[in-house]
């Protein structure tokens, strides 16, 4: 932990430069995080460390929340969204480089990304920007919210995986990637990520009633969209009303918002028609012959077939999630380190090989930030585009070929999600 946490903090307090010096200390805090891992992994460490793992995992997002963010400007977004709902305006309904917002604009406004975008948030996350924004347009305010959900993420996580074993805690409160994306770059993932493991720790219980399950599935997509991807799953597990509950909970949090008309969308469709970055078999697909968007057509159908398969062979909602999520990232033209905080948690309850390991290769991305800033082009070149996605994907691959599945390192303490819930038996 020492090791880690003097890696990390040396990122947020002066080594924040890329490729050097963050990349070589990422690698160091990464290595002793696995090391941390092996530790824990062990038999009779259950109780034992839990709460120096606890107090270890406080302390690590201590260190680095004071530092501004350096590595995405994602938290100024979020600053802008809330200050002009703050006053009285639409965020869908200008960009922020628009003519009819230039007496809102703040010292800070030139550090919002794609300032001539709308935004692309759903309305859950707007309405926190908002209460939020009430309290100050400030990035410790923010990131603060974001760290209540990131505690909860992890008091989730120690309640799913039954307080058995450390092993699922440790591998995310430890988690250089939610150390470095929640507590110092303050992305607001865990937002989303909580109450989508709260439909999870729900949906296994037949005393709790269905709609609960489904609303807090839903309330997570209307932080970022992901969790729609397992409907199917929810409601082959829980029945018609779970699924409308989570269908319905991120309409009704759009009514506010729909006087934008048109514009409600703007953003999504820019973001989903030229956003492209740090994408993986994505890139393969589109040096195939034929339509401009066939690679995003086949990625799409690729996850609907996952989505379909989960509904079909009754996967237990934990397991959807992880593998509808991660195809979907997998296949998408765009894939920002911050996105994998969506499978983290499950890839930590199941001690998931490749996802964990995708945990650390996926900074690498972060490689071409200093020229960008110095150019204004990010450079990808195909060796670092291999050596990010290609590991990882190869021990998913090896993994399940050999029927392990998502158990990976679970097997060294002996238990395993997958002889609990029916979960990992046909190779993940």
């Amino acid at each position: 932990m020492a090791v880690e946490a003097a890696a990390l903090w040396g990122m947020a307090w002066g080594g924040s430069g890329t490729p050097w010096p963050a990349i070589p200390l990422w690698v160091a805090a990464f290595a002793a995080y696995l090391c941390a891992a092996r530790y824990a992994a062990a038999p009779r460490r259950a109780g034992s460390i839990r709460r120096h793992v606890w107090t270890a995992g406080i302390a690590l997002r201590a260190g680095v929340f004071p530092s501004a963010p350096a590595l995405s400007e994602d938290v100024y977004r979020y600053m802008w969204d809330g200050w002009v709902q703050s006053n009285g305006v639409n965020p869908y309904a200008h960009p922020p480089s628009a003519a009819a917002l230039e007496e809102l604009r703040t010292a800070w406004w030139p550090l919002i990304n794609h300032a001539d975008v709308s935004t692309i948030y759903p309305p859950a996350a707007q309405i926190v920007f908002a209460l939020l924004a009430s309290a100050g347009p400030a990035w410790w305010i923010f990131k603060l919210g974001w760290l209540a959900a990131d505690l909860l993420v992890a008091r989730l996580i120690d309640r799913l995986s039954s307080g058995r074993s450390v092993l699922p805690l440790l591998l995310y409160l430890w988690s250089p990637l939610v150390v470095v994306e929640v507590a110092w770059s303050g992305h607001l993932d865990p937002l989303g990520v909580a109450p989508m493991l709260g439909a999870v720790a729900l949906a296994g219980s037949a005393a709790v009633p269905a709609w609960r399950s489904g609303a807090l599935l839903g309330l997570g997509a209307a932080v970022k969209f992901a969790p729609l991807a397992a409907l199917p799953a929810l409601f082959r597990l829980r029945g018609p009303g779970a699924l409308a509950a989570a269908a319905l909970v991120p309409l009704l949090l759009y009514v506010p918002y729909v006087g934008a008309g048109p514009a409600l969308f703007d953003g999504l469709r820019t973001y989903a028609d030229i956003w492209a970055f740090n994408g993986g078999l994505y890139r393969v697909l589109e040096r195939l012959p034929g339509h401009p968007d066939l690679a995003k057509w086949i990625g799409a159908s690729i996850v609907g077939a996952i989505a379909l398969r989960a509904a079909l062979r009754r996967w237990p909602l934990e397991r959807a999630l992880l593998w509808t999520i991660g195809a979907a990232l997998l296949l998408s033209p765009t894939l920002h380190p911050w996105y994998l905080l969506w499978v983290l948690p499950f890839a930590c309850l199941s001690a998931s090989r490749g996802w964990l390991l995708f945990s650390g290769t996926v900074f690498l991305a972060y490689a071409g930030r200093g020229a960008y800033l110095a150019t204004g082009a990010w450079p990808e070149p195909a060796w670092l585009t291999w050596l990010i996605h290609g590991p990882p994907l190869a021990l998913l691959a090896w993994d399940g070929w050999r029927g392990r599945g998502s158990q990976g390192l679970a097997r060294r303490e002996g238990v395993t999600r997958g002889e609990e819930g029916g979960e990992g038996q046909d190779g993940g």
